[in-house]
């Protein structure tokens, strides 16, 4: 069975796209059972969403969504012995309202140590896990490759289970794709729970 809703995103400051942080934590909210027994989380983000209106697909049968076109994001997850597919696409409509909240990742940044080709969270974080990681890592990759053009975008997070840890967080650059795709370990007390891949987007 296919589950087809309707979904609005608010944009981050003043980007005019829907950050990926926004679409992973809308997308595991989806599930009815409790975040606590989510696990075998894939999410991946295949293009850029610039419509606040959305349609979230959603089924417990792959097979379900294989005839969906321009599917933006995906993600697929485990909640007890049912395995559950997802995928985001944005709606036909236009002049819709740019409404907007704040979003200041400095206030992340600030809390951060770096250590080589690692960054550290000192204190707790005012986000939540996905904005948290994805902040630093975005300010890592800034750290280790300010000379190349660009913006780096967060592309794929794959977790072993929900996490919504906001401290004792590192993250670990582990392998860099030609800056096409790099791979960061995330850690929470130093115990590696998942990767977070971003991607160089030259505009």
């Amino acid at each position: 069975m296919l589950k087809v809703e309707v979904i609005e995103f608010q944009y981050k400051g003043e980007r005019d796209y829907i950050h990926g942080t926004d679409m992973f934590n809308r997308m595991i909210a989806a599930p009815t059972a409790t975040s606590a027994t989510v696990s075998n989380i894939r999410f991946t983000v295949h293009d850029f969403v610039h419509n606040s209106a959305c349609q979230l697909y959603s089924s417990t049968d792959k097979q379900a969504l294989q005839d969906i076109q321009n599917i933006r994001a995906r993600c697929q997850f485990k909640t007890a012995n049912c395995n559950h597919w997802l995928a985001l696409t944005e709606q036909p409509s236009a002049n819709l309202p740019f409404n907007r909240y704040a979003y200041d990742e400095d206030r992340v940044i600030g809390l951060c140590r770096r250590d080589a080709e690692s960054l550290s969270l000192t204190q707790q974080s005012p986000f939540t896990f996905i904005e948290t990681i994805v902040a630093m890592n975005k300010h890592l990759h800034q750290l280790l490759f300010p000379e190349l053009p660009g913006k780096w975008i967060f592309t794929r997070i794959d977790l072993d289970a929900y996490c919504d840890v906001r401290e004792s967080l590192t993250l670990q650059l582990k392998h860099n794709m030609s800056n096409r795709l790099t791979k960061s370990a995330i850690l929470v007390n130093q115990q590696q729970v998942g990767d977070l891949y971003f991607s160089l987007f030259k505009s």
